[in-house]
């Protein structure tokens, strides 16, 4: 495993120090809570909601009968749009076909500082989606 550059158990952190490593993500912890609604501002139930990871879906939460969601991913991984902003990738689709299949930013807001891979700790709160027909 060695000649294949892997370490068993080892993070880039135990082999590298404080040296950055070549390879690898960094992860945070980050939580997106919202309400989607229709053009009307009426709450729409059942909307999928799942998190963009690399171009990979993750797993979908569902609006309630109010239209609000919450999601929540521990050791995730955000986009980074700016020198200095991260943002959470939603896919918000109505399984219904009633609504347009969407993505949308979310801008995050760091809530607590990380160190070396993991990056901290970020949250978006009242953020509101309206789908079109």
């Amino acid at each position: 495993m060695a000649l294949l550059g892997v370490a068993a158990a080892t993070s880039c952190d135990d082999i590298l120090g404080s040296m950055p490593c070549a390879y690898g993500t960094p992860t945070m912890d980050y939580t997106v809570m919202g309400k989607v609604v229709n053009q009307e501002a009426e709450p729409l139930k059942g909307i999928k909601v799942m998190p963009v990871w690399d171009n990979w879906l993750q797993d979908p939460t569902y609006t309630d009968a109010r239209g609000t969601f919450a999601i929540a991913r521990k050791g995730g991984v955000l986009d980074r749009r700016s020198d200095t902003f991260y943002y959470a990738r939603l896919v918000v689709e109505d399984t219904s076909g009633v609504y347009r299949t969407d993505t949308v930013y979310v801008k995050m807001a760091k809530i607590k500082e990380g160190s070396s891979w993991y990056i901290g700790e970020f949250e978006a709160k009242d953020v509101e989606i309206t789908l079109l027909k």
